[in-house]
């Protein structure tokens, strides 16, 4: 019997697969006939792009391309993005990036038909009520699996936090999933990235809150990115793992809907304080983070460690990160021990999926975990 109603949101169409990138002009000209295209630095006025808007603009759409993202998107990111696509008449956004690129012009694109800033969004002083502009996204890493969330994560300097805005018109239209698109990245990325990915389906599939559809795609997201992640750091040119990867991080992308667990109470709160990209944050947080929740709860990960096809868990994610060349320790990044009281203020200003976490994420919770973290 069902406990409570549930509710799913998903992009309308996906396509994946070798080769998927040749629908993407047909599918934003479906939705719209005035595009913006949102890129990150290395992809701007690439080959891709300048055939890509030619092959809009054969299709009688008039295409324009935004300046790069080339940071994680802060609030007044999405605003100046936002004004771009008012003055350009957009009906239609085209991310073709990363977890930023996408963020970004997901927020930007429901910016666009909202009056106030994103601010008053992201603070809660004014609600989404508008249908943003239609939405095609490429993701060119396997990390965020923001393609397939109603979410985008933003910092805000102004007042020291990292938080999202979410909403279920929010989640894109059309997602194209091509290996061809990851293949260039590196492996230090592909790793890192992939961590943001494992968490989310990890936090998610032990979620206190969780579902039978958000643990199942969960559990299918782990076992496509402990399938494909090795062999993207073997050859980086191996299209099944890369594939692999793509669906696994757009899996938990839609796994990530009943909340998720520790690392991701703590990792908004590291990155304000030190600028560490979030794939990195999560990566260093979530091996530590299960070690502390299976001392309480040792049943809780059971599932998990049959799709992983291992009985360690934190271990396994250790020597994958460490096969890319990253260490799970905030020391490496220069944090100290003494640091902790001031992340620990800014961790009170976002108090997301504490909750959620098998254990509950208490004050005392967060220090352990963050003491752990320290040394790796």
């Amino acid at each position: 019997m069902l406990n409570g109603i549930s509710d799913i949101t998903s992009p309308q169409i996906i396509h994946y697969g070798k080769g998927a990138f040749a629908r993407i002009s047909a599918e934003t000209s479906r939705l719209g006939n005035r595009a913006v295209i949102v890129t990150g630095r290395r992809l701007h006025n690439s080959d891709l792009i300048r055939q890509f808007i030619n092959d809009l603009e054969s299709l009688g759409v008039v295409a324009f391309a935004s300046e790069p993202v080339i940071s994680e998107p802060t609030v007044d990111m999405v605003d100046e993005l936002a004004g771009f696509l008012r003055s350009k008449k957009a009906n239609v956004v085209v991310a073709i990036g990363g977890g930023s690129v996408m963020d970004c012009a997901k927020a930007a694109a429901v910016m666009a038909v909202h009056e106030g800033t994103t601010e008053d969004y992201q603070l809660k002083r004014r609600e989404i009520t508008n249908p943003p502009l239609a939405q095609v996204f490429a993701p060119t890493t396997a990390g965020t699996g923001s393609e397939a969330t109603r979410v985008a994560v933003l910092t805000n300097s102004r007042v020291g936090v990292k938080r999202s805005i979410s909403h279920p018109y929010m989640t894109p239209d059309v997602v194209i999933l091509d290996p061809d698109l990851a293949i260039t990245c590196p492996k230090y990325l592909t790793t890192t990235t992939a961590m943001d990915a494992f968490s989310h389906a990890i936090e998610s599939a032990v979620s206190t809150k969780a579902n039978a559809y958000t643990r199942h795609i969960a559990l299918a997201a782990i076992e496509k990115l402990a399938a494909g992640l090795p062999r993207c750091q073997t050859n980086a040119a191996d299209i099944d793992a890369r594939l692999d990867c793509l669906l696994g991080a757009c899996f938990a992308g839609l796994a990530m809907q009943q909340g998720m667990g520790a690392s991701h109470s703590l990792a908004p709160a590291i990155c304000v304080f030190t600028g560490m990209r979030h794939s990195e944050a999560v990566a260093v947080l979530l091996p530590h983070s299960i070690r502390m929740n299976l001392q309480f709860k040792p049943s809780a990960y059971d599932e998990v460690k049959r799709a992983m096809g291992t009985d360690d868990v934190g271990g396994r994610l250790e020597s994958l990160c460490s096969a890319g060349g990253f260490t799970c320790s905030l020391s490496r990044f220069g944090v100290k021990e003494s640091d902790w009281p001031v992340v620990r203020e800014i961790m009170s200003r976002y108090a997301s999926h504490r909750q959620t976490n098998p254990v509950e994420v208490t004050d005392d919770y967060a220090r352990e975990l963050f003491l752990r973290a320290l040394s790796g």
